[in-house]
């Protein structure tokens, strides 16, 4: 594993899938949002294991846009309520990161459960079936993990969304395996803020 300290382009993506699953949880949680087509990047770069570049695993940096301007408004210091609440989902999914690379056999099982879905030629390509086996991941392997990711919104949008919500806050943690393996740590998102910022306002220009 690499830790760079160097902030480039994959460090960057990585971020921004990181808060871009946040900002979903939160809008479906609170909004009963149709947020398929905006989750499918985010819930298929979970089956990409076989490589670190993040340009092939979020092959369409637009589509994390959403997640850049999020990110922005944390490090400019934006305080509102929905930012407070999406950053506290994801210096959750961030914890429970460091915590499954202390289990190692925690690891290998999530592992293999990702290749038996792609080794499997009669498993649906379909995303909802992706989603509904996304979720049974994060139910068996993650939701053992403490901290828990305790998602607030309507009671009724939760129950509706509850296994897009699951695929979603996985999806958040490969994001966040990707972004410590690119060097990246809460301390730079308090002290290197400014240097990340400017290297986000260019990528997604």
């Amino acid at each position: 594993m690499i830790k760079l300290g160097l902030i480039d382009d994959n460090y960057i993506l990585s971020l921004s899938a990181l808060v871009h699953s946040s900002y979903l949880v939160n809008k479906i949680a609170t909004t009963d949002c149709d947020c398929l087509n905006e989750s499918e990047i985010l819930i298929k770069s979970i089956y990409v294991i076989d490589t670190f570049d993040t340009k092939l695993i979020y092959k369409n940096k637009d589509e994390l846009r959403s997640g850049y301007l999020v990110l922005k408004k944390i490090l400019t210091g934006n305080t509102d309520i929905p930012l407070i609440t999406m950053q506290k989902y994801a210096l959750n999914m961030i914890l429970i990161q460091k915590n499954i690379n202390k289990i190692s056999d925690l690891k290998i099982l999530i592992r293999k459960k990702i290749d038996n879905y792609q080794e499997n030629s009669m498993m649906s390509t379909n995303l909802s079936d992706l989603i509904a086996y996304t979720e049974e991941i994060y139910t068996e392997y993650i939701g053992i993990i403490r901290p828990r990711v305790v998602v607030s919104g309507k009671k009724e949008y939760l129950e509706k969304n509850s296994s897009l919500i699951r695929a979603l806050l996985l999806s958040g943690i490969r994001a966040s395996f990707l972004w410590d393996y690119y060097g990246g740590s809460k301390w730079q998102l308090m002290f290197r803020r400014k240097e990340i910022l400017n290297k986000c306002e260019k990528f997604f220009i």
